[in-house]
């Protein structure tokens, strides 16, 4: 993705999932509004009821998994997760909880107050990728799609097909974390998550049943902006202090630790850190090199 530059990968990211202004908002109006636009939305569409439907099913679902073992887990720092095969809408939900802890370590990033520092830098791949729609594209968020596309592209595949070239799919949320103490403000920049998941496919399944999958990795990752004046919504000097603040505030950083913003220098870049599933259990996440931008 870095390859085609730091302006228009901001652009594409934002264009296709574009953050909504929620400082004041409680939790059930966000949720009420969401559904409500859905609504709205696919009124001129065929199959509304159905889209609305999976909205409100998708929103109850990422409320149960943002709850689901969370006890155990903290007590035990075991991440071990359902081994049964998802539908595409719950795959997000399956996700929370780790996109949860990983956007904390992205804070630690923001605030320059990260425990493990990026291995190495790279140069951006220039590489080609394929749609759904088979063509070829210059970079993968240029061939993103809605959900309700992919499903539509998907189902029209044989089950022979299925089962001899099972098709990959990524899922890409931007997360904005924000303080409900005060007023649901923004804390660190807007971080993007990709969620890397394969068709599972069993012989006995009909093949009238929907379509499941096994998340594979979860990758998360943000922009650093080092460009004396370059304008961007990645990697401001506020977006900085409120990530150090929070982490302070609740004793995830040390007040005196000073970050290493000043000193350091070199060209803007794209960090990540990483997670896979394996056996069933999510693994600790890992830093990656950072990308450096070209363009």
């Amino acid at each position: 993705m870095a390859a085609i530059g730091l302006e228009e990968l901001s652009s594409e990211i934002l264009s296709l999932m574009p953050l909504d202004e929620l400082i004041g908002k409680t939790a059930e109006q966000i949720a009420f509004e969401g559904i409500a636009s859905a609504i709205i939305q696919g009124r001129n569409k065929e199959g509304a009821s159905s889209s609305a439907a999976r909205t409100i099913a998708a929103v109850k679902s990422m409320v149960t998994a943002m709850n689901s073992g969370r006890k155990e887990r903290i007590s035990t720092g075991i991440w071990n997760v359902s081994e049964a095969p998802l539908t595409i809408d719950e795959i997000l939900a399956f996700s929370m909880q780790k996109i949860e802890v990983m956007a904390i370590e992205a804070l630690k990033i923001q605030a320059d107050m990260a425990e493990e520092d990026a291995p190495f830098d790279v140069s951006p791949l220039d590489a080609k990728t394929i749609g759904a729609n088979g063509k070829v594209y210059n970079h993968p968020l240029a061939s993103a799609v809605p959900i309700e596309d992919w499903i539509k592209v998907s189902s029209t595949k044989s089950s022979d097909d299925d089962a001899s070239d099972p098709p990959a799919i990524t899922l890409s949320v931007v997360v904005q974390l924000r303080d409900p103490m005060r007023q649901y403000e923004a804390v660190g920049s807007p971080i993007i998550a990709l969620i890397h998941a394969t068709q599972f496919y069993n012989k006995t399944d009909s093949y009238n049943e929907e379509t499941r999958y096994k998340v594979m990795s979860l990758v998360v990752g943000g922009l650093k902006v080092r460009t004396p004046g370059r304008k961007n919504v990645w990697d401001t000097e506020k977006q900085r202090l409120t990530a150090l603040e929070w982490l302070v505030a609740f004793g995830m950083g040390k007040a005196g630790k000073k970050g290493k913003r000043l000193e350091s220098k070199g060209p803007d870049h794209l960090w990540s850190i990483s997670s896979r599933v394996m056996a069933d259990m999510w693994l600790k996440p890992i830093r990656n090199p950072d990308v450096k931008f070209t363009k």
